[in-house]
């Protein structure tokens, strides 16, 4: 049995396991921390603050964060975005509720807070920490969808200003496009390509949480991921990744052939350098990357559509990448000119040597076309 697998049936990988679980604590943390922040706020607006309440509006957060991850699961996802919002809070609400009730009716012999000699229903101050318990769960729902929106490192540094000025960093950046995309949206129609898009991108997460990838952008059919430099170059995950998104469409190609008539393949760039963080516009704002390394990576992912190959990877990266020859084999060299200048750079087709991951199969409560 090789290393990092678990005995049993169905061989899970390790690293799999720790990802989604760490997702999944860092998913709580983040409802934790976002509830007792706008508990925090609510509580100083009325005058007075106490300690004990904000662990409790912490508590709120976490349990707010069980229901959404482990219940509401993707039974939201085919809302529009007010609706997801709406139907989230009424229904953690409706939840927190009954279990209100059910704590009273279990345990009446103590009084509990915000209880009345008249019961819990009759008194007033139920009423109000009802309606406070209300706002600060939807509160704290719209700004986790608001951080999972923009991306965690983009929110923090719009909440905290990182970006009001440019920022230079070493970042590697991996650009993927879906083969044959036009003539696939031309056959499958508008609404089922975007079906066919979004089932894709669902396929894709749990690889993008193992190789630690943030998602830059959705741009049509290309995703953009992006890594700090030690982090994409740590057990060459930046290469890593696209053969593992390969792996995991390939594990499910005969669900998404019945779904859909087609499978997906992609073509990948990879290139790393000096990127420049900033915030951009003025009537809508973004916080975008840019600089020489995007332009690279855009080329890189042309060449490798002109060679016919599913990876390449500029020599200035690869060279930094050590063991990446000895898991992947790395083509001879190519020749490309960087657009508007006169630099040349080499870059190599990369193909996977290695025995395909083993990965689950389609979750049965993904999108499905009608």
């Amino acid at each position: 049995m090789n290393a990092g697998y678990l005995r049993g049936p169905d061989p899970i990988p390790v690293e799999h396991i720790d990802a989604i679980t760490r997702h999944k604590l860092r998913k709580l943390l983040k409802y934790a921390l976002a509830t007792a922040t706008v508990g925090s706020v609510l509580m100083l607006m009325a005058g007075r603050i106490d300690v004990t309440v904000v662990g409790a509006w912490a508590l709120l957060g976490a349990w707010t964060g069980v229901l959404e991850e482990f219940l509401f699961g993707r039974r939201f996802r085919s809302l529009a975005i007010p609706l997801q919002l709406l139907g989230k809070a009424l229904a953690v609400n409706l939840l927190t509720l009954g279990l209100l009730l059910l704590a009273y009716k279990l345990d009446r012999g103590h009084e509990l807070p915000y209880s009345s000699d008249n019961g819990l229903l009759g008194s007033r101050s139920f009423y109000v920490l009802m309606l406070q318990v209300a706002l600060v769960t939807t509160m704290s729902i719209l700004v986790v969808q608001v951080e999972e929106f923009m991306g965690r490192r983009f929110f923090l540094g719009f909440l905290l200003g990182w970006y009001d000025k440019p920022r230079i960093g070493e970042r590697i950046v991996l650009a993927i496009d879906l083969v044959g995309s036009s003539a696939l949206n031309e056959r499958l129609g508008d609404l089922l390509y975007y079906r066919f898009l979004n089932t894709t991108h669902s396929l894709m997460t749990e690889a993008v949480l193992r190789h630690g990838a943030e998602i830059h952008k959705y741009v049509g059919d290309e995703v953009i991921f992006t890594w700090h430099m030690k982090d994409g170059l740590r057990d060459d995950h930046c290469i890593a990744l696209f053969f593992d998104i390969q792996d995991r469409i390939e594990a499910n190609k005969q669900e998404m052939l019945r779904m859909f008539g087609a499978s997906p393949q992609f073509r990948g760039g990879l290139h790393g350098g000096r990127v420049i963080t900033a915030q951009v516009g003025h009537i809508k704002r973004s916080i975008d990357l840019s600089g020489d390394v995007m332009n690279s990576t855009s080329r890189v992912q042309t060449m490798c559509k002109e060679q016919r190959e599913n990876l390449m990877i500029t020599g200035d990266l690869l060279g930094r990448m050590p063991t990446a020859r000895e898991r992947y084999s790395i083509g001879e060299p190519l020749p490309m000119r960087v657009k508007g200048g006169k630099r040349i750079l080499q870059v190599y087709a990369v193909k996977k040597i290695s025995v395909p991951a083993l990965i689950p199969q389609l979750d049965p409560a993904l999108p499905t076309a009608h």
